[in-house]
């Protein structure tokens, strides 16, 4: 019998088979068999079944409950069901995660949701399972994904869990492509994704902004460009530094973005193509190292995000001249975190290479020229 979601249980217990049924995982009970012995316990099954499909088609049927939490949820899993957007692993890993939060907040009534004690409730209910960060914050935001749903849907006035604070942290701020990194993966990529990679090193912009970034930006001393991270309030100023220059002057312009795709056409964000051509090349560099030295060979590219070419984008800057306090303006960080990576990546030695190349221009690399 084939059930979507369906849970079932097989166990053995003294002399005795049992078999049980869940209408999803973490669900209601449908079905209870025992016998004792396989043949039995098939039999009693199917005795049982006819009730049990019932009952299951009763517990997910689409619209039987808009009282509570485990109504909505059903709902919501039967329209991700149709989603075709969502990739088939998030989808899997959303519905484990919403059958944990069917089974112990289902009694919840929708209508507490507009109660202003609904969010630190839900964010104490999270907050039991701080001893495991990550899967708490997984559970709330899936949760908040199907308010958010709900919300649109004109079921609930609005969403409790927006912008809820997580618990799970994690500290990058040491983390960096290192040049042998960067050589590698050159190495693989295609080229308008390596274009890509080597302008996020070089100028420290977030991918969006990346993306977004116009010809019109590049000035004769600077890149000047309003981010996304500020709703466009402030400019950022990126010094031309010669490496720079020299990745600018070999990309050709083919759109109103410095960055387009192989067809010549802008990416638009999230940048779902660019994250495809890194990936590519990551895996064809690992496939490359693993033929030549085996199975178990890595190529230390493993961890390193897109993001983290920020970070290689402080030490450039250094390297070029750039004082830390004035990296920390253009990456929009505390300049203690700059500190922390040039400590980490950065020679005493390069970084007074660097002064000195300042000092010699008898300005700061900062000022842009007119427009």
């Amino acid at each position: 019998m084939n059930l979507p979601g369906l849970h079932r249980i097989r166990r053995s217990a003294g002399a005795r088979v049992y078999e049980y049924w869940y209408a999803w995982r973490g669900g209601p009970q449908i079905l209870s068999a025992s016998a004792a012995n396989e043949k039995a316990l098939a039999r009693e099954v199917g005795r049982l079944a006819p009730a049990a499909l019932e009952a299951y088609r009763e517990k997910t049927r689409k619209g039987s409950d808009s009282v509570t939490i485990y109504g909505l949820i059903t709902r919501y899993l039967d329209a991700m069901a149709q989603n075709q957007k969502l990739a088939d692993r998030t989808k899997k890993d959303r519905r484990a995660h919403l059958d944990t939060v069917r089974t112990e907040l289902g009694n919840m009534e929708v209508k507490a949701l507009e109660s202003r004690k609904a969010r630190p409730f839900l964010l104490g209910w999270r907050d039991k399972r701080a001893a495991t960060p990550k899967t708490a914050d997984a559970l709330l935001g899936d949760l908040s994904a199907v308010l958010n749903w709900a919300k649109d849907k004109g079921e609930i006035a609005s969403n409790p869990l927006q912008d809820f604070p997580r618990i799970y942290q994690v500290d990058r701020a040491d983390v960096i492509w290192q040049p042998e990194h960067l050589d590698l993966l050159l190495k693989w990529a295609d080229p308008e994704v390596a274009w890509a990679v080597r302008l996020a090193a070089e100028t420290g912009l977030r991918k969006n902004d990346l993306l977004a970034l116009p010809w019109t930006a590049v000035k004769d001393q600077a890149i000047v460009f309003q981010t996304s991270k500020s709703k466009k309030k402030r400019s950022v100023v990126i010094p031309l530094t010669a490496s720079l220059r020299e990745v600018l002057a070999e990309i050709p312009q083919r759109a109103v973005t410095i960055l387009t795709s192989s067809d010549a056409l802008p990416w638009k964000a999230p940048g779902n193509g660019l994250d495809s051509g890194v990936r590519r090349a990551r895996m064809d560099a690992l496939a490359h190292a693993q033929k030549v030295h085996g199975a178990d060979a890595q190529t230390g590219l493993e961890g390193l995000r897109f993001h983290d070419l920020r970070g290689t984008a402080a030490t450039r800057l250094v390297l070029a001249g750039v004082p830390i306090e004035e990296v920390a303006v253009i990456l929009g960080w505390e300049p203690s975190r700059v500190h922390e990576i040039v400590r980490r990546y950065v020679s005493d030695e390069a970084m007074a290479m660097g002064l000195i190349l300042r000092f010699s221009t008898g300005k700061s690399l900062l000022q842009p020229a007119a427009k």
